[in-house]
């Protein structure tokens, strides 16, 4: 698919200092280049979420259609004027594909467990074992107890979530990337900034690698080989000097990380400002 350019004039005549401000609310970029950085990092990761959707998934087929053709649709020409509402859109869209592909887990899930209870009816037991393990991870990637499946809120519809629920779903994707990485494309970070974020020593190790899916933004990063990080904009701040990335750290081998440095996953700022709207 063709990526966002901004070969446009009109990035050319502007005057950052007079347009900049408009751009703090979305803490997005302190200059043009950080600005269009933003608007490729998000497209392409709402490009991989909606690969990830199955061609059925949820009710509304013809939604998740036209979600395809839209995000098809920002693979031109941006122009500065429209920046600011491509990226508000984008933002937009990557909410919505995530609620819908949590969806389409839980109701991979359901039908997994409908079919088990159904082989054990008739009683095949031996069956149930073998479906059992090959479902382990067809869609979840993870085990988990019964009490933390009835945490993930099977029976809400998406448009219900709440904002925490879409965060804790990002979080289990980040999980996932992290699990299922590819350890023969390590390499080492050199990037001093990079380093000094998360706080790594000059002698320790730190090794990035690649998740399974192809997103061209998103490194896994082990540092001290135990310690994971989850970032974006790695390699455009290795090889374009570009220093607005987004690093989280895993919770050890939990579905939990903590923001670190960079920009905020737009989901994770707005599970915040709900706790902060429910606590006040």
């Amino acid at each position: 698919m063709a990526k966002p350019n901004f070969h446009d004039r009109s990035w050319q005549e502007i005057d950052w200092e007079t347009w900049g401000s408009q751009f703090s609310i979305v803490d997005r970029a302190s200059s043009v280049g950080e600005l269009q950085n933003g608007i490729s990092t998000r497209y392409i990761e709402v490009q991989d979420l909606l690969s990830q959707l199955p061609p059925h998934a949820g009710r509304a087929h013809a939604l998740v259609s036209g979600w395809r053709m839209e995000v098809n649709g920002y693979g031109r020409t941006i122009v500065f004027s429209e920046s600011t509402r491509v990226l508000r859109r984008l933002d937009d869209l990557h909410g919505q594909v995530t609620a819908q592909l949590h969806a389409a887990r839980q109701a991979a899930k359901a039908a997994r467990k409908a079919r088990q209870r159904a082989l054990m009816a008739s009683g095949a037991r031996d069956a149930v074992a073998h479906r059992a393990g090959e479902a382990h991870d067809e869609f979840e990637g993870l085990r988990h107890s019964a009490a933390t499946a009835r945490q993930r809120n099977d029976d809400i519809h998406p448009g219900q979530q709440t904002a925490a629920m879409r965060w804790a779903a990002v979080q289990a994707q980040m999980a996932r990337e992290c699990d299922h990485c590819l350890p023969d494309t390590a390499r080492p970070v050199h990037a001093k900034q990079f380093r000094a974020a998360i706080d790594a020593s000059g002698d320790a190790s730190v090794d990035q690698m690649l998740p399974a899916r192809d997103n061209a933004m998103v490194r896994i990063v082990v540092v001290g080989g135990r310690h994971q990080f989850w970032t974006t904009g790695l390699p455009n701040l290795e090889n374009l000097g570009i220093a607005r990335f987004a690093i989280y750290r895993r919770d050890g081998h939990s579905r939990r990380f903590e923001y670190v440095a960079g920009i905020r996953r737009p989901e994770d700022t707005a599970a915040q400002r709900e706790a902060s709207e429910r606590g006040g």
